[in-house]
């Protein structure tokens, strides 16, 4: 289900949420389970057998790219948490996704009386869905972790999972590409799709870099899965890491 809460800033840093359903709510009021479906479920697990820098690339790329692939990996490890079937991840419909593309360039266009919304959106919506299509191919892989108690959950783990993602580069946001050919209320239709084509270009010569990124990790005790609802993050920190002057890696 997407993060809606995360709309405003993905809108900034045109990104798309992934479908992440929280398999562990790692807030201070959680408390584990007590049914006897939890606690059957909990006495069958198998010991953890990732460790938590192989999660954290699995929830990277589901939340990145989609990866099917992963997401069965990360099921079939997070089963143990959910005795009812229910599966922690499940993957965004492409529909929805087309719809939020759409959704994102009826928002930037809202502040463009003089542009035909017919004829410019949708060249904003594919600019914006190949934005996302190029962050996709970036990897993210773990490189350490530090373990500690979880002091609001009886018995409960956190690991804080260091990562390095090669991510591509742009100079500048499309927003910003847009406001370099007028103000948004007097921009024309003409100047607005000049704009697209230009940045659509620099998309096709985006170079690459490497930055840090961190996902935060939790298990209910010592040798339970890891897991988190907040791989959004991922997402955030590789699109805010697309933008600024390239660097040859």
């Amino acid at each position: 289900m997407p993060n809606l809460s995360l709309r405003n800033a993905l809108l900034a840093a045109l990104l798309i949420p992934a479908a992440l359903a929280p398999a562990f709510v790692p807030a201070h009021a959680a408390k584990p389970s007590k049914s006897k479906a939890a606690k059957a479920a909990k006495a069958a697990a198998p010991k953890n057998t990732l460790k938590p820098e192989q999660v954290a690339e699995l929830y990277a790329r589901i939340a990145l790219r989609q990866d099917a692939e992963a997401a069965t990996q990360l099921n079939d490890y997070l089963k143990p948490l959910f005795p009812n079937g229910e599966k922690a991840v499940v993957l965004a419909d492409q529909a929805a996704m087309d719809a939020q593309y759409d959704g994102f360039a009826d928002a930037m266009l809202e502040d463009m009386p003089k542009v035909d919304k017919k004829k410019a959106k949708p060249a904003v919506a594919a600019a914006i869905k190949r934005v996302n299509l190029l962050a996709s191919g970036a990897e993210c892989r773990g490189v350490s972790n530090r373990e500690y108690a979880n002091e609001y959950v009886k018995n409960g783990r956190i690991a804080e999972v260091e990562m390095q993602c090669t991510v591509p580069v742009l100079g500048a946001r499309l927003q910003e590409v847009l406001a370099g050919k007028g103000a948004p209320a007097k921009l024309k239709t003409k100047k607005l799709l000049e704009g697209v084509a230009e940045f659509d270009r620099a998309l096709g010569q985006a170079g690459s870099r490497t930055i840090p990124a961190k996902l935060t990790l939790y298990a209910s005790a010592k040798g339970q899965p890891w897991n988190t609802g907040g791989a959004d993050d991922i997402v955030e920190t590789v699109h805010n890491g697309m933008y600024g002057p390239a660097a040859a890696e």
